[in-house]
Formats: C-alpha cells, structure tokens, sequence
C-alpha cells in the first residue's frame, strides 16, 4: 500500500507531502490542477522515463520520493532481498517497509535508489509491477486492439500456463532451427565428405603420432652430422688418453710431486687438487668413448627420416598447420567425417526432438486454451451484467475464441477478439466497429475494474478513467470503485462528484498564483470540506445550498462500513 509521496521542484509543484490511507480515495480539483501529476509522480517512481522538462522552471533538480508497506510474505520482499535492497532494519517475518526515490537533474540526468541503496530504471520497473497498476485516461481504446484484447484475458487465466506456453514454443522453434540446420548440412554433406575422405586418407597414410615429428627432427639432425660428431669424439678422447695426452701428462706430475711429498707436507693441497683433476679427466675419457660407440652412421635411416620430415611438411603447408598439429587435424577432420556419415541417424534423431516438442506445446497451449474459455465465460457474464448497471439495458458482451490447428505461436493457437451487441437484439459484432465512445469508455472502464480485482498489486490507480459518463451511471462507476478499495488500495483521480463522493476519503488539489508563481498544494479534506468540494463539483463557481444539500446527500448515499 502507498504510505505517502513527497515532492519537490516536479512540473507546477515546488514542494508537498501527501499522505494516503487504505480504502478508496479521490482526488479533485479544477482542471489544471496538478491532479493527474501526481499519477505522474508515481509512475517516475517506478521507473517510468523522465527528462528535463519534469523539473520546475528555475529548479536545479527534481526530488521525488514515495513510501510503501508490504504485506507480510508479499512476493516483492523475496526480491528485495535477492538484489540486496531490503532495508536492514526491516523486522524478519513482518511487514517490509519500502522507500523509492528519484531525482531528476535540469540537465535530464536521473538517478534512483530504492530503501536507501542506488538503483536502476529497470528495478524500478520490475519492483513497481508488484506495487501498483495504473489505469490512463485513454486505457480503454487499448481494448480495441487484439494483443490487448488476449493479455486481459489471460490477466485471469494461471500465469503458470502461458509460461508454459511460451516455454514450449521456445522449445519448439529451437528443435526445428537444429533439424533445419541438420537436413542443410545433410543436403550440402556430399562435396564436404568427397573432400574429407580425400583428406583423412592422404593424412593417414603418413599415419601421423602426437610427439612424433620433434623427435624425429631432433633424429635427423644426430644423422646427418654423425661423422662430424664422430671425428670429435675421437679426437678429444684420443687428446684426453694417448701417448702424451692430458692423463699421461697429469699422471706424471703427480707422481713427481708425490715423490717429494715427505719433504714438504705443504704440496698435499696441491697433490689432492691433481688426483682429483686426473680421475675427472679419466672419468671424461670413459664417457667420450661411450659416445663414440653409440654415434650412428647411417645412411639407409638418415634417408628414411628426411622422407618422412619431407611428407610432415608438405601435408602441414597444404593445411595450413604446424607439422607436429597433423595428428588432432586428422583426428578431427575423422569426427567430422563420422558426423556427417551419421547425418541421417542425426537427422532422424531431432526430427524425433520436434516431434516431441510440438506433442509439449500442443499439450500446453490446448491447456491454455480450455483456461481461456472457462475464463471467457466469466467475463462475458461480468462484463455484460455491468453493462446494465452502466446504462446499457440489454447489451451483451462476448469473447470470440478460436482456435486455429495450424498456427502456433508464443501466446498459444487462440485467436482472441471482444464482441459486444450495445443494445437489445443486436448481433454481437467487433468491439471496434460496434462502440460508439461513450460506450466504449463505459465496456474499457469496466473490464478495468474486473481486471483490476485480479491484479497482484495493493494500490490500484484510476487516473480519470471515468470521462465521458455522467448521472445514474457514474455513481455505478463510484460504487464498483469503492468495492474495490475493500480489497486495495485505490487512487481515483476524477472530476465527477458522484465519484468522488463515493471515496472513504477525498484529497483536493489546488493551484494558486500569487507574483507570477504558480504552485499546486494537495490537502485531505475534513467531513465538512468535502461537502462544499462535492457541491463545487455539483454546481461549479457559485456553491448553493441546494447544491451544498444535494453534496451532503450524496455523500450519505455511500455505502456504510466499508
């Protein structure tokens, strides 16, 4: 429910504080007003677009704020705390307060924040669908539209059933996109697989394995320089253990200086150093020869390994790879291979898929669609017993549901269209051809109402949705208003006094000028204010007693205790 609005520097008003209670509630006041700003207000506040010329003349900025309570258990409170925007010092288990508000900058920039935290337009948004539903001056020429026509309908059909709808066809659509794709490639798979045949084959003939060509580059060039490393092998072997090489050589240096060692113990150093160098010179030689035996000359395999490198290069120029990625590209050009020798099993595979997914979406939409019928009649018997209470004896209102095999679409395989026979007798033909506008006003207005008592906000908001109907009918309008407000919130801005006096309560919007300002104040009128209000309403600029009787009259007329 709307606790209370505060505004300040928005269009004509520089600054109020509304408050609003439970119930039916009217706004009035003479035309210009600001009445229906306020409605603008709170739709700013939830997330409608805003710009610059919001802000009033001379103003900086435009500062709009509103508060709400929920429910205990009301689905926007689990919302609220998914997007970590609950205010933290909310009670667990009670009652959420809500505090939304928006500035809008003379320079068009706008900002949000939702209980304190910064918030998008489109939080504004999605939270405001849970808050409340606003009725337009102009709502009822939507009904003359089909699309608007089906979404009020389905407004009292289980929202669960067009979601369900909706899903299938989406599973639907995705399964014939796949069987298309597939029956394409399939159609096209001839040249691809002539080519890929052509090119697995070639490939494994070389038969290529991971890891392989490093290791034979690497064999490559041990073979074609083996006799270069050979001959240095030997010659550093032969330097390290021939007559007169380095191990000789040490030997008899150390020899000659253990010979002197008893005389002078200060050569052990030396000596050890020498021993050391000898047994790694030794250990050198060993290893040299052990190289030499393993080096290969081999001109038969050096032949066979600069082949096999040739067939590596060639085959990874042709494709465009690196020589060791031969192996994944033959692997992968087999799974395709396989894939497209399998397209038909593939093929009949997701035909299978769409068979099934169109058996879903037929289960779902015929459903939906015995949930629209059964939710046609009641309408239909609705809106035509309101009819007569809106002065129009005799009319009948119909919904024309059929439902059409071959076509399928998100919304189900409903065409939906509104007939109504305006008067006794009539045939029941198109509402937008049959509707004169008052009747028009006087059908929309009351499938609002209907569609309003299905809604799951707590304030609903008429905004003037009562033009073009006046007398008897009016005050049927103000009684189903205040039905209404026994289960909501209801804001209804209107001009009609028996509409107005039909509210539990009645705030008045007023405009003063005074030293070229304009300035709108909204005040709650007392019980004796809203008779003179009702009679302003009643008899214009001069206010009568008559017209002061006739308002306190009507203003008893309404119904008591609720």
């Amino acid at each position: 429910m709307l606790r209370h609005i505060t505004v300040r520097d928005f269009a004509i008003i520089d600054g109020i504080e509304v408050e609003f209670g439970p119930g039916m509630t009217a706004l009035t006041g003479e035309t210009g007003a600001g009445k229906s700003i306020l409605v603008d207000v709170i739709g700013l506040l939830l997330g409608d677009r805003g710009d610059s010329g919001s802000v009033r003349s001379g103003a900086a900025q435009a500062d709009l704020s509103a508060g709400f309570d929920l429910h205990p258990g009301h689905p926007a409170s689990a919302w609220l705390s998914e997007q970590a925007l609950l205010d933290a010092d909310e009670p667990g288990g009670e009652g959420t307060g809500i505090l939304l508000r928006r500035v809008i900058s003379a320079q068009g920039k706008s900002r949000a924040w939702i209980n304190g935290r910064p918030a998008t337009m489109s939080q504004l948004k999605t939270l405001g669908q849970w808050l409340v539903d606003i009725h337009g001056q102009h709502a009822h020429q939507q009904f003359l539209q089909r699309h608007a026509q089906r979404a009020l309908l389905d407004s009292f059909v289980e929202a669960g059933l067009l979601r369900r709808v909706t899903r299938a066809h989406a599973a639907l659509q995705e399964a014939r996109v796949r069987l298309d794709a597939a029956r394409s490639r399939l159609e096209n798979a001839s040249d691809r697989l002539d080519l890929l045949r052509f090119q697995t084959a070639e490939i494994a003939e070389l038969a290529p394995v991971p890891g392989e060509y490093p290791d034979i580059a690497a064999e490559q060039t041990r073979l074609a320089h083996g006799a270069e490393v050979l001959t240095a092998l030997q010659t550093a072997h032969g330097a390290l253990d021939a007559d007169g090489g380095i191990d000789p050589a040490l030997g008899q240096v150390l020899s000659g200086l253990q010979e002197v060692l008893r005389h002078d113990q200060r050569l052990a150093a030396v000596c050890d150093l020498l021993e050391s160098a000898r047994i790694q010179v030794q250990e050198a030689g060993d290893e040299l020869r052990r190289l030499a035996d393993r080096v290969e000359i081999n001109p038969e395999r050096l032949s066979e390994v600069d082949s096999r490198i040739s067939a590596y290069l060639r085959l990874a120029r042709k494709h465009r790879v690196e020589p060791d990625e031969l192996p994944g590209l033959l692997q992968k050009m087999e799974a395709e291979l396989a894939e497209l020798d399998a397209g038909d099993a593939a093929v009949e595979e997701l035909e299978r898929a769409v068979e099934t997914a169109e058996s879903e979406y037929d289960a779902a939409a015929t459903a939906l669609g015995r949930a629209r019928r059964d939710a046609a009649q009641r309408l239909d018997a609705a809106v035509t017993s309101a009819m007569q209470e809106l002065g129009m004896a005799g009319g009948q209102f119909r919904i024309d549901l059929q439902t059409l095999a071959q076509e399928s679409g998100p919304h189900g395989r409903d065409r939906i269209e509104f007939m109504v026979a305006a008067n006794p007798g009539a045939t029941a033909k198109p509402l937008s051809r049959v509707a004169s506008g008052g009747e028009l006003s006087r059908i929309g207005l009351a499938l609002q109402v209907l569609a309003s008592a299905e809604q799951p906000v707590g304030t609903l908001i008429f905004d003037e949705v009562d033009s073009g109907i006046s007398g008897a009918v009016a005050e049927v309008v103000g009684r189903k208003l205040r039905g209404l407000g026994r289960s909501y919130q209801v804001l209804c801005v209107t001009h009609l006094p028996q509409v107005a006096a039909q509210a539990h309560e009645q705030l008045q919007v007023t405009k003063h000028r005074a030293n070229d300002h304009t300035r709108t104040e909204v005040a709650a009128l007392s019980a004796e204010a809203r008779v003179e209000a009702i009679a302003r309403l009643l008899g214009g600029v001069t206010v009568t007693e008559r017209s002061l009787d006739h308002a306190r009259e009507m203003l008893e007329s309404a119904p008591a205790g609720d």
